[in-house]
């Protein structure tokens, strides 16, 4: 007979019968001794149950076995991670989902979608977080960025999403981990009331100096005033107040860097500026395990250091850098580590993501191979492994003869279009966003190539917005006025589906609905004309 013991941490519930019991869970004990089997199947971090698979005559015998487990049991509920709760309300916002993205316990980003009901309310609950990091929360134009987040944490999230402005003026955070997230609430409320618009990268120097003067004594003052102590109380606290620390060095020097790029200082001048203005500590431990806590510090600090160290060798000898395996033996001098190891993984992500092709992604497997042999973390190679496997399955669905990826989604004047309604045609597709400036430089050839084919009914010009907000969308539609179909990808379906990376892209699909091209010439190429020419001429 089998029976279900049921464990609440510190509390014996009672025996249950197999069939009282839900399904869901994971097993994390299985025991087979003579005619006893034993499981133990983990539901929450708070409930544990023990299925039991024996002789009635055998129960006397097996309760202090039952016991002795129950104290094991607890241990084991203790140490698993706690969920993460967010929840809340966004009003007027646009979007009816959000994405969040986390990173796993294996450096891997797992992404979530945050559904919104017609009230904007929402609620998401994920295990996936096992450690203290920071996300953003964002679709098109509403978004709430640098949110910091952990296990346990139960954020309480509200504002007006009428716009970004609007949500960056309204926005509240609080719950369990929300005296945390204070820091960012408070720093961008000072922001948008300076209402201060300068562009850094137009500074000169020593305005650039001064700027990042300014930036960093505000950042201190609302850093120390959120964690002063003893006021904070939150297990994560100082994690959270080195990361936010890190991330702030990590944007400046950033800043800072990105500057004599543009500039083009020589390399004496390069390395007297940047050992006057960033701290010893931050530049001689670039290597430093604790500064992979910052998100900034992986982002955008380490690969403009790397382009900043490699300009330097430019410099000195430009002969040296083109060399084979001047990168890799680069990283290997300027990194070490985790830090070594997280950069290495980072390129080599880059180099799949950016595949357009199965052809070129095989060649840069074959390339990337002396890369991945450099990483010592067993873990993150065996995840590119299986980036390489999902890349190719994803580019597959795009190949030349495939059936294209279907979408359906509204137009601009609210009729709603699928993929199919074209059949029988010629499609040539224009990815774009409003916020795209080569996009809307193209609009003009494009409008130019679609006029050439005003007549012919067995061909079809389609511009679809992506990784835009619906608002901004339709300004620039008032703006531009293009006399073409305007389609608008809400749920971001084909900018996943068709690979948009980077935009403008334009796709080529023939009259039976399957692709021609994944990558096609832009409008104001001859090459484009004699394609979509081409493909109707075929029967």
């Amino acid at each position: 007979m089998l029976y279900i013991l049921n464990f609440y941490i510190k509390k014996l519930i009672r025996l249950r019968s197999c069939c009282e019991a839900n399904s869901g869970g994971r097993y994390i004990l299985v025991w087979v001794v003579g005619k006893l089997n034993l499981k133990v199947l983990l539901k929450s971090p708070d409930e544990v149950y023990i299925c039991l698979n024996l002789p009635i005559t055998s129960m006397k015998k097996i309760i202090l076995l039952l016991l002795s487990f129950y104290f094991i049991s607890n241990g084991v509920a203790q140490n698993v991670v706690q969920p993460l709760v967010i929840q809340g309300k966004l009003s007027n916002s646009a979007e009816k989902t959000l994405k969040i993205s986390f990173e796993d316990a294996n450096g891997k980003f797992v992404i979530d979608t945050i559904r919104l009901n017609d009230a904007g309310e929402f609620y998401l609950k994920t295990y996936k977080i096992v450690r203290p990091q920071r996300t953003s929360i964002q679709q098109n134009n509403t978004q709430i960025n640098r949110i910091y987040v952990a296990p346990g944490y139960n954020l309480l999230i509200t504002g007006d999403a009428a716009d970004y402005v609007r949500l960056s003026k309204t926005k509240k955070i609080g719950g369990i981990g929300g005296q945390v997230n204070q820091y960012r609430v408070k720093l961008d409320s000072i922001l948008v009331a300076r209402n201060d618009k300068t562009a850094w990268y137009d500074l000169k120097t020593d305005e650039l100096i001064q700027f990042l003067k300014k930036s960093k004594t505000l950042e201190d003052s609302v850093l120390n005033v959120v964690f002063r102590k003893p006021a904070m109380e939150d297990k994560y606290s100082n994690t959270f107040k080195k990361m936010i620390d890190l991330d702030n060095q990590s944007l400046n020097f950033y800043m800072l860097l990105q500057h004599l790029d543009l500039v083009k200082y020589n390399t004496a001048e390069m390395r007297e500026l940047v050992a006057k203005n960033t701290p010893p500590a931050f530049l001689n431990g670039v290597s430093h395990d604790e500064y992979l806590l910052s998100e900034d510090y992986k982002s955008w600090f380490l690969p403009l250091y790397y382009t900043y160290e490699q300009r330097l060798d430019l410099l000195r000898d430009s002969a040296a850098v083109k060399k084979p395996g001047y990168t890799l033996e680069k990283i290997k001098l300027l990194f070490t580590g985790k830090v070594r190891d997280f950069y290495l993984n980072r390129y080599v992500e880059k180099r799949i993501g950016g595949s357009n092709a199965i052809a070129q992604l095989i060649a840069g497997q074959k390339e990337m191979q002396t890369f991945i042999n450099a990483i010592g973390n067993p873990v993150l190679k065996k995840n590119l492994a299986n980036n390489f496997i999902e890349k190719k399955q994803q580019l597959m669905q795009v190949q030349i003869g495939k059936p294209a990826p279907t979408f359906t989604l509204p137009s601009d004047h609210g009729k709603v279009f699928s993929l199919s309604d074209f059949k029988g045609k010629v499609i040539y597709i224009d990815l774009w966003a409003s916020w795209c400036g080569p996009c809307r430089q193209e609009m003009p050839a494009y409008k130019k190539l679609s006029d050439k084919f005003k007549t012919n009914q067995q061909v079809a010009f389609v511009s679809i917005a992506v990784h835009d907000g619906e608002k901004e969308w339709r300004n620039a539609l008032k703006e531009e006025k293009p006399d073409w179909l305007q389609l608008y990808d809400n749920e971001g379906t084909v900018a996943q589906a068709y690979i948009a990376n980077a935009i403008p892209k334009y796709i080529l699909i023939d009259k039976e609905g399957k692709m021609l091209s994944f990558d096609a010439p832009g409008p104001g190429s001859v090459q484009a004309e004699q394609l979509i020419n081409d493909a109707i001429a075929k029967p």
